[in-house]
């Protein structure tokens, strides 16, 4: 028997886990912009429709979005990719 844990992509294991946090907190909200299919924050964004906002290409506004988001108490991640030099 092998205990070794099945290996999945990082951007799957935080759309499942985000989905799941989303289940346990009602608090919690997702901001992302236009790369749900990639990002994986779908699996949110069905689970949640009304705690998920697309900003589409307007990327740079999205802090501004979740500032006014999380201003009532709430628990905003937001979700790009970033680049690793």
């Amino acid at each position: 028997m092998n205990n070794m844990a099945e290996k999945i992509a990082t951007r799957v294991a935080y759309g499942e886990s985000l989905k799941k946090l989303g289940e346990s907190n009602v608090n919690i909200m997702a901001v992302d912009a236009d790369l749900s299919c990639c990002t994986m924050s779908k699996y949110f964004a069905k689970a949640y429709p009304d705690r998920f906002f697309n900003v589409g290409i307007a990327e740079c506004n999205m802090p501004e979005v979740v500032s006014g988001l999380a201003a009532p108490r709430q628990i905003v991640f937001i979700i790009i990719f970033a680049l690793l030099r």
